[in-house]
Formats: C-alpha cells, structure tokens, sequence
C-alpha cells in the first residue's frame, strides 16, 4: 500500500463510482478496480458495496477513510514544510469552530489569513464542541477551537487555554423569565431551576459542564428537550419551547443563531455563582502540526483575544494562556 493507492481509495470515496474517479484520476475504470482490489486484498477487508449505480462505504470502509485522509495530510504537510522552510507557511489547514464563536471568529479570521497567510488555503468547520473534538482525534480537523467540558476532557488533543466566558440564560419568551431576573438583569442559578431548558444531549461538553455544576450546587434542572444542533436549539426556544444555555457571544448577527433568527434573544447572565466554561485551542497529540496550522491557529487566538473584552462576547483573557504559543 502506497499514497497512489491511498488517493485512488479516497477518490473513489469522494465520488461514488470508478467511472467518476477516473476522471479525477485520470485513469482507467478497470485499472483502479485492480486496485482497488489489491488494497482490499491487503488490508483484508471489504472496503465498499458494489452496486448497479456505483459504490458506497462499508463500516469497515468508513474506519479506513479517516486512517486515509489522516495519512494523506501528514504527507501533504510534510512535503509543503519542507518546500517552504525558508518561506511564507503553505498548505490547506481545516480549522474547526463551534456553532457559537462563528460570528466572532469565521469571517474575521478567513480575513486575516487571506492577508497574512496568502498560501495557506483554510478551510473553516463549524459545528459543535463535542464534534469538533471528535474530528481532530480523527485526522479531519488540523486544530480546532473547543469548549471546557467534555471535550477538553480529551486526552488525545493538546490544549492551550485562551479565555473564560460566562453562560447566560438565552430566551425568546421575557414574560416566562422576569420574575427571577434580579436588579441587575441577571438570573441565580437557583431560580433556573425554575426554566424549562432545551439543551444538547448529555454527551456534550456544555451540557456536561452545566449539569456538573448545577449539582454542586443541588440545583436540579429541567431539560425538556434534546438537540444536538445549535440552529436547531434556538429555533425551538423562538417557537415559544423555553429557554437555553448559551455563551453571549450567540447573539452576534454572524453567529449560526442570529443569522436565522426572526426576533430578539434576549440573553440574561447566570450569577451566584454562574456557569463559567473556558475556550481552548486544540491541536493534536497523535501527528505533528504543519507551520500552516500553527500559523492559522495563532491568527485564531488573536482574533479571539481582540473580542475577548468586548460587549459582544464579554470574556476574560486566561493569564499566560495561548498568546504568542
């Protein structure tokens, strides 16, 4: 097994049939079903499902995928950092983003890159935390950045604290919440108890983080509703189904929130003692980073720390934390 036989095996992947991948490839239909057959051969293994209209995935063809693109990157890292040792960095970075830091983070660093790092080419993902990590353990994401919870909980990934944020209670509905906002506009954390909340499933860091400490402090909460989606979350509390937990900075006009949003979140800081989560970057432990990852990646924690203070996110920069990394 070689990286041509790597190619040819994400290829076909990627299209879906040998006739589509030729055309990528430039090689024949027959040719790269020997070798395609040889490479199952070797890893003995089926690797995908033959149909009438072309090819689909196996399980065993999934796992193999994330192995592939993992090596593939490696190689294409190392040949870019080795032809730009003495240059600007080059090479593609995929850079992971959760669903709330999108409107503080995505346009501006894209922005900066393009100026800055005019070879790199970024891919941005944005998703949530917990995905995030997952896919940086995989081989999909270069670096990332994450929540505190369980997904910084993750060994596997090197983490450089960058800022702390206070979670705020976010609601559409101002009626359901008035009667336990204090002078200051703010909630106790005992009184959330009194909330019907739609939150993420129990797997996820924010969710973890939330529920780990409401029971320190034996406050029960009432999770109504389930969604691993942050569009999703909000749709539902703007149809009138509660309330949520969320970081400020979801109510920025470029976050995947407001950019669907109809009407006004309302966003009410939780206090005595609060919901405080710390923002990592994240960058693996299992394959070295390229110069181009390193160079995104700094630009990131950049970009962040210019927002960390301001009214839009309101979080506080961590003392010696990834600055200057």
């Amino acid at each position: 097994m070689d990286l041509r036989d790597l190619r040819v095996f994400v290829t076909i992947a990627e299209t879906g049939s040998l006739a589509a991948a030729g055309k990528v490839l430039h090689m024949s239909s027959p040719s790269l079903s020997a070798r395609l057959r040889d490479l199952e051969d070797e890893l003995a293994t089926v690797l995908f499902e033959r149909w009438a209209r072309g090819l689909t995935l196996t399980e065993q063809g999934r796992e193999f995928q994330t192995h592939a693109y993992a090596i593939l990157k490696q190689a294409e890292d190392a040949k870019a950092s080795m032809l730009s040792r003495d240059k600007p960095p080059i090479g593609t970075v995929r850079f992971g983003v959760p669903g709330s830091l999108v409107g503080l983070l995505t346009v501006r660093l894209i922005e900066s890159c393009l100026e800055r790092l005019p070879q790199v080419r970024l891919r941005v993902v944005e998703s949530m935390s917990g995905y995030i990590a997952n896919w940086l353990r995989e081989g999909t994401l270069d670096a990332a950045i994450i929540f505190g919870g369980g997904a910084a909980n993750d060994r596997s990934a090197s983490l450089q604290a960058i800022a702390e944020e206070d979670l705020y209670v976010g609601t559409y509905d101002l009626p359901s919440i008035a009667p336990y906002l204090t002078d200051k506009g703010e909630i106790r954390m005992r009184d959330v108890r009194h909330l019907r909340l739609v939150m993420p499933g129990p797997e996820h860091g924010l969710r973890l983080l939330v529920e780990a400490t409401a029971r320190r402090h034996s406050v029960p909460l009432n999770v109504v509703m389930e969604v691993d989606a942050s569009p999703q979350i909000f749709a539902l509390i703007r149809r009138g189904h509660g309330a949520t937990i969320c970081s400020l900075a979801a109510r920025h006009p470029g976050s995947m929130v407001s950019s669907a949003d109809n009407g006004q979140l309302h966003t009410f800081r939780v206090v005595e003692p609060g919901f405080r989560r710390t923002v990592y970057l994240a960058t693996p432990l299992n394959r070295p980073s390229s110069r181009a990852t390193l160079a995104v990646a700094q630009l990131a924690v950049e970009t962040l720390l210019a927002s960390a203070a301001s009214d839009e996110w309101k979080a506080r920069r961590v003392p010696n934390g990834a600055a200057g990394f």
